[in-house]
């Protein structure tokens, strides 16, 4: 019974202790992430507002996607997000709209309106056979966002995140850390 009671209290320490060594290798690629010369930028979509306007996070992806645009990184810039579902709003094509506004030709943009997470959006870039691509997104998913594209035939990937940081970001990294693992044991690549 003592020894079932000390290997109970050693998992339960032991276990944690990794979970965190895990999550701080996910922030350290994030937070890390060096853009490379590429083919084509993948700004990943999330929530835009009723009114059709991004919220804060996806503005700074957008930002962050122009900013690799015009420093010649990236040759086209492709925008995947879903049509939400409460307010029905396309969040590629609002993606899209934001660019053009501010410079990015209409040819130079791929609109994927049906990339309603990481993995669809992988295999939706994979499909186009870019040479190289970005993964645009927050510091804490460009891990597992790079690992899709990976995964999906995309070679080589880098990624690049906006520089701001919020607190409540901490909970989209565990979110993060535990979805790359899952993603590792489900997601096959494509046939």
């Amino acid at each position: 019974m003592r020894r079932w009671v000390v290997s109970g209290l050693t998992f339960g320490a032991v276990l944690p202790g990794l979970f965190l060594l895990w999550m701080g290798f996910v922030a350290f690629r994030g937070l890390s992430a060096v853009p490379k010369q590429s083919e084509m930028a993948v700004i990943f979509g999330t929530a835009v507002t009723a009114k059709g306007k991004p919220r804060p996070a996806l503005q700074e992806r957008l930002q962050e996607g122009l900013r690799l645009w015009r420093a010649g990184l990236v040759r086209t810039v492709m925008v995947s997000g879903a049509i939400e579902s409460g307010n029905r709003r396309d969040e590629a094509r609002i993606m899209a709209d934001w660019l053009m506004v501010r410079g990015v030709p209409e040819a130079a943009i791929i609109v994927d309106s049906h990339g309603n997470n990481t993995w669809l959006t992988a295999l939706h870039v994979a499909r186009l056979h870019p040479q190289r691509a970005v993964v645009v997104t927050q510091w804490f998913h460009i891990l597992r966002a790079e690992w899709a594209l990976g995964r999906a035939g995309v070679s080589p990937v880098s990624g690049a995140a906006p520089s701001r940081f919020r607190l409540a970001e901490l909970w989209y990294l565990f979110r993060d850390s535990v979805a790359l693992p899952v993603y590792v044991l489900t997601k096959a690549p494509p046939g």
